[in-house]
Formats: C-alpha cells, sequence, structure tokens
C-alpha cells in the first residue's frame, strides 16, 4: 500500500499525546517508550512539549518495526502558542483523558481535537480517546462530547499494560490503513 510505503520511508511515525494536566500522558508515554520513569513519585508538569523515540511492531505494517516520535504535549493551555508546531505533520492524535475527567477537561478535549487534528486535516481514524483509569480502581467514566462519536475511545490501564501497548499498535496500524 502506497501509504505504508510513505511512512517506512520517513524518519518516523509522529504520534502526538495531548490532553488536560493531570491525564496521565507522561506516564503513558513512558510505558510505551520503556522509559524508566513510569509511575508513582512526585507530579511534574510537561513544559511544552517533550519528544519520545523508538521502535514498535504494528499489525499489517510488515516485519520491520516502525520508528516513532512520540510528542508528549503539556496539559497547560498557556502551552497553546506551541501548538501549531505540535500539529505539524502529526500522523496520529491520541487525546488523554483521567478517568474522573470534569466538563472542563472535555472542553479543552475538544479545543486541542480542533487544534491539533481537525484543522490540520488529521481524519477522526487517525485519532483516539484514551481514558486512563491507571491507578484509579475505576472502569466507567462520564459521556464523551458528541464531537468524539467518530473517534475511537478507549479505557487504559498500565495495570493491563500489555492491553495498553496492543491498542496503541492498534490504532497507528488503523490510522496507517486509512490514508
Amino acid at each position: 500500500n502506497e501509504y505504508k510505503s510513505y511512512l517506512r520511508k520517513m524518519a518516523s511515525l509522529k504520534v502526538v499525546f495531548a490532553g488536560p494536566a493531570l491525564a496521565g500522558k507522561t506516564t503513558l508515554a513512558n510505558f510505551l517508550a520503556d522509559a524508566t520513569d513510569v509511575a508513582g513519585g512526585e507530579y511534574h508538569p510537561t513544559k511544552g512539549v517533550r519528544i519520545l523515540e523508538f521502535s514498535t511492531s504494528i499489525p499489517d505494517a510488515g516485519p520491520a518495526p516502525v520508528e516513532v516520535q512520540l510528542w508528549d504535549c503539556s496539559g497547560d493551555p498557556r502551552e497553546e502558542v506551541c501548538w501549531p508546531a505540535i500539529a505539524r505533520d502529526t500522523n496520529v492524535l491520541f487525546l488523554v483523558l483521567p478517568i474522573e475527567f470534569s466538563n472542563a477537561d472535555a472542553q479543552f478535549l475538544e479545543t486541542l481535537f480542533l487544534r491539533l487534528g481537525a484543522q490540520h486535516g488529521l481524519k477522526e481514524s487517525k485519532c483516539a480517546v484514551l481514558v486512563n483509569a491507571s491507578n484509579s480502581g475505576k472502569s466507567s467514566h462520564h459521556e464523551l462530547p458528541q464531537m468524539f462519536s467518530k473517534v475511537r475511545s478507549e479505557i487504559v490501564t498500565l495495570e493491563r499494560g500489555d492491553d495498553f501497548k496492543n491498542l496503541f499498535s492498534s490504532v497507528i496500524s488503523s490510522a496507517m490503513n486509512a490514508h
């Protein structure tokens, strides 16, 4: 497939994690990249953006691993000045919410979806909402805004880390096939 070939020729696949502060974006990103600081410890908000690079296997993408450049974005709305650079050349957008999200969190997610995805031509098939239930003990959440009715959404938890890695690969694979 032509799009898969294009992605293989790229230096890496650009994946963005965005969402409100305290949603767990950095913890999820560290887990995927096998970074050392996965869970626990003192909270340190991300300033601007933090980029992690790693290789991963993607179903239907062939035997060679795919190089991923994961952009872990600040949840601070004051970092809005960075959004155009973050959105540029994004292949997949993951919007992350905590399981106990507020209406303000949901509205911020809508803004991120529009500004990082829709305004730059990123199709819904190349986006997913991750509702982070790690360390919460909860398994249900509020209704997502109607805007996300065509966007894949999943509850994720690091307690089932292999399931999360498989979901990540599945979303990437679906996005690659959606061209």
